[in-house]
This record gives structure tokens, sequence and C-alpha cells, in this order.
């Protein structure tokens, strides 16, 4: 992870763009890709063409883009490979969620990587209560939206405001569930499979793709809950990785999805853990974060960061296409704390070697 990659002239699928908010993002970041967008939405990719073309990307910043009417499940008709595939939020809405990240594996280029965002349950616990009560008021109009918006916002007026789902609302959901279309979304939506780690798994196998790793890395660090226990962690030394992401999520239920990297080998990699390879890398500020050049801005997440004086001047430092060891001999900061600034995906890193 944060390794940048090797060549820019790529083909990227974004399967199941939806009204193109994502392909949007994709073709600012990659201006020299060949993309395609698909979704089975007609409306839906008319929504994503436009929002392209009023962003100015389509004209300012892409090589080639093409919208296609097609099912997920149906990405093996596309001709030739692809580099990466993005698929956000669309597995866990199909009838097969396996058939689908199995014709997405099909067509994924050696090397490649794919990008895969789907529900936890565990997070979206009253969520699901929610959704199972508008289908039994709804009875045999489930499956008309309008309707089902309209008894989910009686349900919710209704409610004592101490009420469980009600604080969940208010607390997590409520900023984006003003639009009918996005609590239709959230609440009434026909389809849904939500994951827990050990389902997740299950789905990431039949891929038969290599697991790199989750986007928030942080999260997944059993160090941020039981830390303060050295015989706790001394206990969890024996957990395989999987059981410790299990574990995570029971002791910490918060998470609403997972979002993660797969990978087709041979996989290109490097150990920035070995210091003559960190020291020989190429540091660059990573694309995505908000607000830089600046000592606070916002990470790839949208969270807020504040340097150190030494960060800032590393950072700074990072335009200039100086290997990481040319940068130290002039910015006081040590090679971990190199490393804490590439974990938080502050920095992408081109190896040299």
């Amino acid at each position: 992870m944060g390794r940048k990659p090797s060549r820019q002239d790529i083909r990227i699928l974004d399967a199941g763009c939806g009204t193109g908010s994502g392909t949007d993002y994709l073709i600012y970041l990659n201006p020299k890709a060949e993309i395609v967008a698909i979704d089975l939405s007609e409306k839906a990719l008319e929504v994503a063409k436009e929002r392209c073309h009023r962003s100015g990307v389509l004209t300012n910043r892409a090589k080639s883009v093409e919208f296609k009417l097609l099912k997920l499940e149906e990405a093996t008709q596309l001709p030739g490979e692809f580099d990466l595939i993005n698929c956000v939020g669309v597995l866990h809405h199909l009838p097969d969620p396996i058939k689908g990240i199995q014709a997405l594996a099909q067509k994924l280029a050696p090397g490649g990587l794919l990008h895969v965002f789907v529900y936890a349950e565990l997070g979206r616990w009253e969520i699901q209560l929610m959704q199972k009560a508008i289908a039994l008021l709804q009875g045999d109009k489930r499956g008309d939206y309008r309707d089902g918006v309209s008894v989910g916002r009686q349900v919710f007026s209704s409610l004592p405001e101490n009420n469980r789902i009600v604080k969940r609302e208010k607390e997590r959901w409520a900023m984006e569930n003003h639009r009918d279309e996005a609590f239709a979304d959230m609440y009434v939506h026909p389809q849904e499979i939500d994951y827990n780690v050990e389902t997740l798994f299950e789905l990431i196998e039949a891929s038969e793709l290599e697991f790199i790793g989750f986007s928030n890395p942080q999260y997944w660090q059993l160090e941020r809950l039981l830390g303060k226990s050295p015989e706790l962690m001394e206990r969890a030394k024996g957990l395989s990785d999987r059981e410790r992401y299990r574990l995570i999520e029971l002791l910490d239920p918060e998470i609403t999805h997972y979002e993660f990297f797969l990978g087709k080998p041979p996989l290109a990699k490097a150990d920035w853990s070995v210091d003559e390879t960190l020291l020989a890398a190429i540091p660059e500020p990573h694309p995505c974060i908000m607000g830089w050049p600046s000592q606070s801005f916002l990470n790839y997440d949208f969270q807020p960061v504040t340097l150190s004086d030494t960060e800032f001047a590393f950072m700074q430092a990072c335009d200039e296409k100086k290997t990481v060891r040319e940068i130290l001999e002039n910015v006081e900061l040590s090679l971990e704390e190199v490393r804490s600034i590439q974990q938080r995906q502050l920095i992408i890193l081109a190896s040299t070697t």
C-alpha cells in the first residue's frame, strides 16, 4: 500500500458507476487512463455523463472515457482487461454478489487492483431493523420507493425521541437522508446483503484474488483497542489476521462498511520496512489529500490532519522529486516518523529499486 503505480496509461473500469461521482474523481486523478463506466440504469448514466461534463474533467482531464449500459455481472462482455476496477456500493445490492465479484476478477489484468466497498452488518444494525419494519408496513406495496419513503418518514416522526433507531439516524445518517433518494437507498432498497469479517472473506475467497488490505488500515490495528493491556495483546498474537479483524469489529462494531483492495498476481510490491528500500524511494504528497500545501488539511478520508513543523518540512520537500535519503539530509525526521507519514497515507512512494 502507498506505492505509486509504475505507469499512468492504464485501463480503468468503474463497475456500477451510478450517477458518476466516483467516475468524475477517477478521471480527475487519472488523466492518462482509458476509463469505462458501466451501470444498469440508463438514467443514472445520463446523470453521470452530465456530471462529468459540468465538472470539466471530460474536456480538461480525460484521455478516453466511455459510458456503457451494462449490468455488473455482464462485465465479461467488455473487450480487454483492466488495470484497476472500481466497485463501490454495488456488490451488496446484487442477488448473487459472488457471481458479480467473479465477473470482475475475470476482467482484471495480471498485476491489477480491484477496489471494493460493501456494507458491514454490525454498524448497520439499526438500518436493517428499519428496513424490515418499513417492508412489513408496506405490505403488497413493497418495491414502491415513494410509498416506502413516506412510510419510513412517518415511522421516524412517530417513534419516541429516545428510541435507538431514531437516535442512530440523528447521530449518523440524518444529514444525507434529508434527500428522498438517499433515504430510499438506505431504507427501502429491495436487495441488500450486509457482511461481517467472516462472510466478507468468503466473498473474497470466491474471487480467487489476493487480499491486499483495507483502505483504512489504522482502524484494523488491535493496538488502538487493547494496547493498554500487554497481556491481552500477547494472547492475540496467536490469532490469524482474519481472527484479529473479527475481534476488532466485535469490540468496536461502529464500522458500517468495508473498503479494501484485491489484486491479481503477479503483484508489484515494495517492503517499506526495509530501511534501504524506504531511503531510496521518491515520496510525493498523496493525490487525494485536500488543502495541501498547508500544515493542516484533510486526508484521503476527509479527516483533519495537523502536521508537526518537521513533518510539514518533509512533505514540502516531497514536491521536489528527491529521495527520502536526500530529504532527510536537510530535515530532522527519523525513518520511523517517515513510515508513520506513509502509513497514514499522507504520501505515496515511488520505488527506485
